[in-house]
């Protein structure tokens, strides 16, 4: 193709023109671009000044928001003392089969706790003890915390006719229940007096 001056210099004009319309066009895409992600700045308008009866009513909302604020108290969980939630409670009333085996029984512990009979007491001292005798007649001294019967029951207080005995239960919930039992000495024992 044969090109003249003529036509070489439309056809730069031409060139010109379209960079030209394209930088155009590209500056307005990019300003475009720039606006869309831009918020609506409320900077330059004017506020105008509550009345003093809204600001009355702000200042009495914000002080019963605070109030509230501080009559919430913060909870917190503390599971001291308290049993697993997770936990089965059956599982603690299930005993292991073998822990039997391994727990040495005292002969105060072989039979239940009304078969035992309070036969006597010594009174009046800083250990008071007393005798109690099994269903086959043997006789057994018995002071306080000295266990007494098959349920595990302790010995907790020995007075001048009565021995008080507490056995420990567990319930199905998994809490303690204490049963204080009472064995009396008999009404013929008591009326007995020593010769002079």
């Amino acid at each position: 193709m044969i090109v003249t001056n003529k036509k070489a210099g439309t056809l730069e004009r031409l060139g010109r023109l379209r960079l030209g319309l394209f930088l155009t066009v590209l500056g307005a895409g990019a300003m475009c671009t720039g606006c869309i992600g831009e918020e609506d700045d409320e900077s330059y308008r004017v506020v105008r000044r509550a009345s003093k009866k809204k600001r009355a009513k702000t200042k009495t909302a914000e002080a019963t928001n605070e109030a509230t604020a501080q009559k919430t108290a913060v909870f917190s969980y503390s599971p001291i003392g308290k049993r697993d939630p997770f936990k089965s409670y059956i599982s603690v009333l299930v005993k292991d089969p073998n822990g039997n085996k391994n727990k040495e029984t005292s002969p105060t512990e072989e039979y239940e706790l009304d078969q035992y009979k309070l036969t006597g007491l010594l009174s009046g001292t800083s250990q008071p003890r007393a005798l109690v005798s099994d269903p086959k007649g043997a006789g057994h001294v018995i002071k306080i915390g000295t266990r007494l019967g098959r349920n595990g029951g302790r010995v907790t207080r020995i007075s001048n006719n009565t021995v008080e005995v507490i056995e420990e239960f567990r319930a199905p919930t998994g809490e303690r229940i204490r049963v204080p039992i009472t064995i009396e000495l008999p009404r013929e024992e008591i009326t007995l007096k020593a010769r002079p």
